[in-house]
């Protein structure tokens, strides 16, 4: 009964998040599943890409995933491409565990995981269209455990949407 009622906790979970998902592309190239995923600026959720980002403003990206298999060391990463160029976006957090709300590593396979991370692109960048590529890499396996991508236009404002 009990694992009755965990399964029907993470369906309605998920079925919670997918209704107000950001709609974003899967990761070519890359092993890692393509999970539910939300972009968004104070409380307002991006349906569809391309999603605008505020210089200085804080944005969230909220994954929510059922484990593929077991992980115990990850790391996030953001890869950032533009007008032909592509670099990763420095995050601050070596460790992907620390931004898992409901749950804790190691992980096991088929658990539900939600990841959660803070991003605020500082004001010195220019007004630009971008394309993100987010992935969480299990560091042993030296893989992608989730990965997914959008476009986002960078604006300037002085100040932060509602």
């Amino acid at each position: 009964m009990e694992n009755f009622l965990k399964q029907l906790l993470i369906f309605y979970a998920t079925a919670l998040v997918a209704v107000s998902a950001t709609k974003m592309s899967s990761c070519t190239n890359s092993k890692g599943i393509y999970p539910n995923a939300t972009y968004s600026i104070n409380s307002y959720v991006c349906e569809a890409t391309p999603c605008t980002c505020t210089l200085g403003c804080e944005s969230i990206i909220d994954v929510n995933f059922q484990s593929p298999r077991y992980f115990e060391r990850v790391k996030p990463n953001i890869h950032a491409s533009c007008m032909g160029v592509e670099l990763d976006y420095p995050l601050n957090q070596d460790n992907a565990c620390v931004g898992f709300t409901n749950t804790q590593c190691p992980v096991v396979e088929n658990e539900f995981v939600n990841y959660q991370y803070k991003l605020t692109i500082p004001s010195i960048f220019a007004e630009v269209t971008v394309t993100l590529r987010f992935s969480i890499i299990d560091e042993d396996k030296n893989e992608d455990v989730v990965c997914f991508q959008w476009d986002i236009n960078v604006k300037k404002s002085s100040t932060c949407p509602p």
